[in-house]
């Protein structure tokens, strides 16, 4: 009897040295979300278009080419810091062409976050993007900068 309790106490001591529990890793600072949105081709365009002229103002400045995702991301921010020139009943089609988006994680929280505006506006993250974008783009047509935007 008392060699079986003495036993078993052996074996629950083994089993913790083998398994020390685990430490819980802190995520980067830097996460970025990747959030892909579909475009139409008029608007592939244009995102394409802005993006070349941009990267010649910026790759003489900084030395470094302006990639599309990098762009998109910047006129994204842009929408969400300006979220009053977002037209959030425009006509949203899936056309199963897409752009891509890198949000840090902080930025990403107001998108698709508890309180973003995926919930607020009971929609999915990427008709927010692409409302979003879209305004963006149409705010650019109306006269609005793209200086202001990379600034």
């Amino acid at each position: 009897m008392f060699q079986n309790t003495d036993s078993k106490k052996t074996i629950s001591k083994n089993k913790e040295l083998e398994n020390p529990p685990k430490k819980i890793r802190q995520s980067r600072s830097d996460k970025c979300h990747n959030i892909k949105f579909p475009v139409t081709p008029i608007m592939q365009m244009k995102l394409r278009t802005y993006c070349k002229q941009m990267g010649r103002l910026l790759q003489t400045k900084e030395g470094q080419p302006l990639t599309q995702t990098a762009f998109n991301t910047t006129l994204l921010q842009f929408g969400l810091s300006h979220i009053d020139i977002v037209d959030w009943f425009q006509d949203y089609e899936d056309t199963k062409t897409y752009m891509h988006t890198m949000l840090k994680k902080n930025n990403y929280n107001l998108i698709g976050g508890p309180y973003g505006l995926a919930i607020q506006k009971q929609l999915s993250e990427r008709k927010v993007v692409f409302f979003v974008m879209a305004s963006v783009l149409r705010w650019i047509e109306k006269g609005g900068s793209l200086e202001k935007i990379l600034q």
